[in-house]
C-alpha cells in the first residue's frame, strides 16, 4: 500500500459547516458549572485543538473503512495538510507515545519509556521493580500544557497521559538535584495558574465495568424502601442490593404489567434513585441520541473525589426472576486544582475512560461473533462505546465552549480498544482467517469506528466555531499476531537469567532481564543488587544479542529480525534512566511476552497489538492540520516529537523546555515539503 494517499488539491477543499452545536454539557452558561478560566481572549491569539486518536494508522484506516463510514477522518486526510506519516516513540506504546506528543521528546529524555517501566532511582530499586508510565511522577519533562500556561495561554488538557500532577523529575541514581527540584517547583506553579486546566480520570479506578444479574445480588425486604407510593407499577416491586468498592447500592425492579424498569440508589429512597428501562439493544441513530437508554448519573462521594454511576438495563425476565444490569467503570477524574476537578464533574457528571471491551471479550454480553454469536453481544457493546463517546464530547465541549480554552489537547481510546480485539480477523494473511466472519467483524468494527469519527467531527466543529486550527495525530499503529516470543526464556536458556528453587527470578545470579517484553535490561551494579560491572556491560550486550538471534527450538529459527541499542540507534530515543539496554523487532505474526514460563516460541491466540519498532510501517501514525491556515497537501514524514514544536510555533507560545523535535509548521502551511 502506498505510504500516502493522493490528496485532492485546490480550492475545492472542504471545511466543516459553521453551525450551532447542540449543547452536550448539562449547563449552558459559565455560572452553573463555575468558571476556573481567565476572562477575555486576546483577539490576535490563534486557537488550536490537538487530538491523539489511539492506534490511528492512515494506511490501515483506508484499507478497512470507507469515506462514508468515517467522513470526518477522510475529510482531514483528503483535504488537510498531512505528513506522509509520523514515527512514534520506540517501543510503540501508549504511554511513551503520548509523552512524545505532549513534550516533543522521546523516552530517553522524558523518562517515559514504556507503559510499564523501571522504578527510579536505580540504586534504590532492582531491575524487576516497575511503575506505570502513564503517571506524572515518572515524567522528567515539560508538557505542552505547562508551556502554554507559562506563555499566558488558556490551555485545557483533557484526559492526557502523565497528568494532572507535577512531573517527578526523578534522578537516575541518588537524590534529586537542585535543578530537578527547581523544575518541580516551576511545574507546580504552572499547574496552579488559572489559565491551566488539566483533568485525567485514568489514574484512579474505584470499580471496574460490571454486569449485575439476579444471582449476584442480595434480595432485601421491600419495606426498606421509602417513597414506593410514588411508583406507577402493576407488579410487586422487588428490592435488592449489590456492592463494589464505591459502596452499597440499593436496587428496585418494577413495571406496569411486567418487570421492565430498575431503580438504583445509594439509599433505599425512590426520590434519589436513577432509573433505567429495559429496551432492545442497538446503536443510536445520530450523535444527539448517543447512549439514550442509559440512566442519568448517580453521584457517589469517594475519598478525594466523586464517581458517577450510570446503569443500562439490557434485559429482565417478565417475572423479575433475572435481569442483566450493566454499569461502566467508576473513575475519579482528577484535576490540577480542586476547582477544575469540581467544575468538570458538575459539567460532565461521569466521564468514562474506556468502553466495556473487557466484558465483551469475556462473553459477558453474550456470545461474540468470534464465538458464534448472533450479534446481540456486539449491539450491547456498542451502547457502552456510545456512552464513552458522549462523555468525552461533553468534556471537550465544556472546556472549549464554556471554558473558552485557546488551546485544547485531547485524547480518544475507542479505536485502540476495538482494534486490539478484532482487527486481526480482517487480515486474510493470518492462518485463522474466515471470510464470512471477517465480513461480520468488519461491519461491527466500522460501527465502533463511527464513534471515533463522531468524536473527530465534533472537535472539528468546535474548532470551526472559533476559527481555530484542528490537528490530529496518534500514538502508534496496530499489527495482528498469533505466536509469542519469550525473551526471558531465551535469556534463561543462554544462562543470562536464573531462577530460584521456586521457579521465580533470582536477581542475585541474573545478568539480564526483560521486565515488560519490550526491552532487556542489564542487571548492572547501577541497580540495587546488580551483578554486572560497567566493564562487563558490552560483553553482556553481545551475549544478549546472541540469545535473541540464535534461538532454534525444535527447528524453529529465531523470530527476531533486528536488535537495537541506544548506542547503535541514537535517534530513536531508546534507553534513558527508566528504559532498557537492548530492544528488538520480530517477524510478522509474532509478539513478545515477559513471561518466564513456556517455550521460547509458541502459538498463541490471535490478537492485534503494538509495541513493535516505531520504524515499522504498521506502527506509524499520522500528523495532519486542518483549517483556514492549511491548504490541501502532503509534507515529508515527521516524528511525533515534532508535533509539540509545531503547535507552539502556530500558537506563538513557548516550546516545552525539553523538546528535541523541530517545527514543521511552515511546510504544513504551504502544503508541501521543503524543495517540493
Amino acid at each position: 500500500m502506498p505510504e500516502k494517499h493522493q490528496r485532492t488539491a485546490g480550492p475545492g477543499r472542504l471545511r466543516p459547516a459553521r453551525k450551532t452545536l447542540p449543547r452536550l454539557v448539562l449547563c449552558a452558561s459559565l455560572v452553573c458549572a463555575g468558571n476556573t478560566f481567565a476572562a477575555e481572549t486576546t483577539p490576535a491569539q490563534k486557537r488550536a485543538i490537538l487530538i491523539s486518536v489511539d492506534a490511528l494508522n492512515e494506511a490501515v484506516l483506508r484499507k478497512t473503512l470507507t469515506a462514508e463510514q468515517a467522513p470526518a477522518l477522510f475529510e482531514v486526510f483528503d483535504h488537510g495538510s498531512c505528513a506522509r506519516y509520523a514515527t512514534p516513540a520506540f517501543p510503540s506504546l501508549t504511554a511513551p507515545g503520548h509523552s512524545a506528543i505532549w513534550t516533543g521528546a522521546y523516552g530517553n529524555v522524558t523518562g517515559i519509556s514504556g507503559n510499564s517501566q523501571h522504578r527510579l532511582p536505580r540504586d534504590a530499586h532492582t531491575i524487576a521493580e516497575t511503575v506505570s508510565g502513564y503517571q506524572s511522577e515518572p515524567l522528567s519533562a515539560e508538557s505542552l500544557w505547562l508551556a502554554a500556561g507559562r506563555s499566558g495561554i488558556r490551555v485545557a488538557a483533557h484526559q492526557t497521559t502523565q497528568s494532572p500532577g507535577v512531573p517527578g523529575y526523578l534522578p537516575r541514581t541518588g537524590t534529586r538535584s537542585e535543578k530537578q527540584e527547581a523544575r518541580r517547583r516551576e511545574a507546580a506553579a504552572a499547574l496552579a495558574d488559572p489559565n491551566v486546566s488539566v483533568v485525567n480520570g485514568y489514574n484512579r479506578l474505584i470499580a471496574g465495568d460490571a454486569i449485575v444479574t439476579a444471582d449476584q445480588v442480595t434480595w432485601t425486604p421491600l419495606a426498606d424502601w421509602r417513597g414506593l407510593e410514588s411508583l406507577e407499577t402493576g407488579v410487586t416491586p422487588k428490592a435488592f442490593t449489590f456492592e463494589n468498592a464505591a459502596g452499597v447500592f440499593h436496587g428496585l425492579l418494577y413495571g406496569s404489567s411486567r418487570y421492565d424498569t430498575a431503580l438504583i440508589a445509594t439509599a433505599p429512597e425512590v426520590s434519589t434513585a436513577i432509573r433505567a428501562e429495559a429496551m432492545p439493544a442497538g446503536p443510536a441513530p445520530d450523535r444527539e441520541s448517543l447512549a439514550q437508554h442509559f440512566s442519568r448519573a448517580l453521584a457517589v462521594p469517594v475519598e478525594n473525589g466523586t464517581v458517577f454511576m450510570r446503569v443500562r438495563l439490557f434485559d429482565v425476565a417478565d417475572d423479575g426472576s433475572d435481569f442483566m444490569l450493566f454499569y461502566p467503570r467508576l473513575q475519579v477524574v482528577e484535576g490540577n486544582t480542586v476547582d477544575v476537578q469540581a467544575d468538570y464533574d458538575r459539567a460532565v457528571r461521569g466521564w468514562i475512560g474506556n468502553s466495556a471491551i473487557g466484558l465483551y471479550r469475556q462473553g459477558a454480553f453474550g456470545p461474540t461473533l468470534v464465538d458464534g454469536g448472533d450479534g446481540l453481544a456486539e449491539q450491547r457493546f456498542l451502547e457502552t462505546a456510545e456512552l464513552v463517546t458522549r462523555q468525552f464530547m461533553r468534556g471537550a465541549d465544556w472546556f472549549w465552549s464554556v471554558g473558552d480554552a485557546q488551546f485544547l489537547l485531547d485524547y480518544f481510546p475507542l479505536s485502540d480498544a476495538i482494534d486490539h480485539t478484532v482487527l486481526g480477523y480482517l487480515d486474510a494473511s493470518t492462518p485463522m482467517y474466515d471470510a464470512r466472519l471477517a465480513r461480520d467483524i468488519s461491519a461491527f468494527r466500522a460501527a465502533v469506528w463511527r464513534y471515533t469519527d463522531m468524536r473527530i467531527g465534533h472537535l472539528m466543529e468546535l474548532a470551526d466555531q472559533k476559527d481555530a486550527a484542528f490537528f490530529i495525530t496518534g500514538d502508534h499503529g496496530m499489527r495482528p499476531s498469533w505466536q509469542v516470543f519469550h525473551p526471558n526464556v531465551a535469556l534463561l536458556k543462554a544462562g543470562l537469567l536464573k531462577l530460584d528453587e521456586n521457579g521465580e527470578l533470582d536477581l542475585s545470579r541474573t545478568r539480564a532481564y526483560s521486565p515488560n517484553g519490550y526491552w532487556i535490561t542489564i542487571n548492572s551494579d547501577e541497580w540495587l543488587g546488580g551483578t554486572v560491572s560497567a566493564d562487563e556491560k558490552a560483553s553482556v550486550v553481545e551475549a544478549i544479542t546472541r540469545a535473541l538471534t540464535d534461538v532454534d527450538e525444535g527447528g524453529t529459527a529465531s523470530p527476531v529480525t533486528a536488535v537495537y541499542t541506544p548506542e547503535t540507534h541514537p535517534g530513536l530515543g531508546l534507553g534513558g534512566a527508566a528504559g532498557g539496554d537492548v530492544y528488538w523487532g520480530v517477524k510478522r505474526g509474532f509478539r513478545s511476552s515477559a513471561s518466564l514460563r513456556g517455550d521460547i516460541v509458541q502459538s498463541a491466540a490471535l490478537r492485534s497489538g503494538h509495541g513493535f519498532p516505531a520504524t515499522d510501517a504498521d506502527m506509524r501514525t499520522v500528523f495532519c492540520a486542518h483549517g483556514a491556515d492549511f491548504p490541501t497537501g502532503t509534507i515529508q514524514a515527521v516524528r511525533t516529537i515534532d508535533i509539540a514544536p509545531t503547535l507552539t510555533e502556530y500558537l506563538n507560545m513557548a516550546v516545552p523546555q525539553d523538546a528535541r523535535g523541530a517545527s514543521v509548521l511552515q511546510n504544513l502551511q504551504r502544503g508541501q515539503a521543503d524543495g517540493a
